[in-house]
């Protein structure tokens, strides 16, 4: 997949500007001149949502009602793709594809096939594990609509049966009425949570090898590990066991403890947690090599190579390193990197870019 033509309205700090791309891009600009903006503009084009700003609102400029981004995109065979996204403040968002208009911001999931590397992607690795788990649960559900079908019932369950724990804790309730309600939800929780826990080792598992492998070819130091951790069996009989063994304590506490909302995965490098060990630079490395390895999953799930975009995560790197990170991230795909100037990058690698420079909302 490849995005041809961006159009932004009254998004950020650009009033109206169009941007053609081609195979490999370069947004070049001083810090603050809306380079960061074109991406996150292109991601909410693929998710709906922001993964820079909390709430869409935030993305209007300043002064106006709403904002309005137009994306065309091309994916063989398909052919294009059109993705129209308008926001109005205080008011529920507009999505057309192909002029027509989508019944739930949630049909867009998994239409554009894109990954986003982000400053924010240390997270991954230092941040909380609810983090951890909504990427993880964005990023199969674009790649895999059964698993977003799981991942609604799941969580649908979950919010029953923890409300139902809420209502139940009258102390003049029978112990067998109080257990029949709860074994309803618990049937359900202990399927879909085998379905989901199958599904997330199996991506992290690829994670793991890809992460690893990548890690060690660019010549970091260190043997890489990814590590699931969870209590949800696939077996639907041993989740029910686990369910009913935290029975009391759920209703004590008027929600439910175990179950595959409480997943977590960690990095390791060598026998170290990277979280606590690692410095900051590693840290931000296993996080590139994890994000390149998105880009692979979804390269090889869908058969289609997703549009790289790159903010700002390669600063740390020496020049050498920075060119070899450069030309290892997604060779197949499509690639927009931002950059405050075009110093560090080596020749050859320079002139296989579109230089795109941006200044204060427009576009040379």
């Amino acid at each position: 997949m490849k995005i041809v033509r961006l159009w932004l309205v009254n998004f950020r700090n650009y009033e109206n500007a169009v941007i053609e791309f081609a195979g490999h891009n370069l947004l070049v600009g001083l810090n603050g001149a809306g380079k960061t903006n074109i991406l996150e503009a292109i991601d909410i084009l693929a998710t709906s949502r922001s993964r820079i700003a909390k709430g869409l609102n935030k993305c209007i400029r300043r002064g106006q009602s709403g904002f309005a981004l137009n994306g065309v995109f091309a994916s063989p065979p398909a052919g294009e793709l059109t993705i129209a996204f308008r926001q109005e403040r205080g008011a529920a968002r507009t999505i057309k594809i192909n002029d027509e208009i989508l019944a739930r911001s949630s049909e867009l999931i998994g239409r554009v096939n894109s990954v986003i590397f982000l400053p924010g992607d240390l997270e991954l690795v230092q941040g909380p594990p609810a983090a951890r788990r909504k990427y993880l649960d964005i990023l199969i559900s674009q790649t895999e609509r059964e698993y977003y079908a799981d991942l609604q019932n799941y969580t649908r369950a979950l919010k029953q049966r923890n409300e139902l724990f809420k209502n139940l804790r009258s102390p003049g309730l029978p112990d067998t009425a109080r257990n029949r309600a709860v074994g309803v939800w618990d049937e359900q929780l202990a399927e879909y949570a085998g379905r989901l826990m199958l599904k997330r080792r199996e991506y992290l598992d690829f994670f793991a090898r890809e992460t690893a492998g990548l890690y060690s070819a660019l010549g970091f130091a260190g043997a890489v590990a990814v590590r699931y951790k969870t209590d949800v069996a696939p077996d639907k009989s041993q989740n029910l066991e686990r369910l009913a063994s935290s029975r009391a304590e759920d209703l004590r506490f008027g929600r439910t403890h175990w179950g595959a909302h409480a997943d977590d995965f960690e990095f390791w490098l060598d026998d170290s947690k990277a979280a606590e060990f690692c410095s900051q630079g590693q840290r931000r490395l296993l996080a590139i090599a994890f994000k390149c390895a998105e880009a692979k999953i979804k390269t090889e799930k869908l058969n289609d190579p997703p549009v790289v975009l790159v903010d700002d995560v390669l600063l740390e790197l020496d020049a050498e390193r920075f060119n070899q990170v450069i030309t290892a991230i997604a060779p197949q795909s499509q690639k927009i990197f931002t950059v405050t100037d075009t110093g560090r990058f080596a020749a050859g690698l320079l002139d296989k870019l579109k230089i795109i420079k941006i200044t204060q909302g427009k576009i040379l």
